[in-house]
């Protein structure tokens, strides 16, 4: 399965091809501050993303403050009946739900 999102020691990042750059384009998700890198192969992006996790990290600690996480916690929605429909038609046609009519 194709994914564009990589993880380090709890961050998650969104990566995209940048032709101008002819390299990988990575950006950490879900926090206010911004973290982004680049790298020419995937295992140059990981790299890459791991060395700017760290050199965040580092900065936070000589500045005493507390780095900030990717956002992972649960969010609970109550969509009502016909976007609960779609919602589990779309993610049974991806694979991702047994069947239009599950409950979970």
């Amino acid at each position: 399965m194709l994914s564009n999102i990589i993880s380090y020691r709890g961050y998650h990042a969104e990566f995209k091809y940048d032709p101008s750059a002819d390299a990988f384009h990575g950006r950490v998700l879900g926090m206010r501050d911004v973290i982004s890198f680049y790298g020419r192969t995937p295992d140059d992006l990981r790299d890459e993303m791991k060395a700017a996790i760290e050199d965040y990290t580092a900065w936070c600690k000589e500045e005493g403050a507390k780095p900030e996480k990717s956002w992972g916690g649960k969010l609970t929605l109550r969509p009502d009946e016909e976007v609960r429909r779609r919602v589990l038609i779309a993610a049974a046609a991806r694979g991702q739900a047994s069947t239009p009519g599950s409950t979970g």
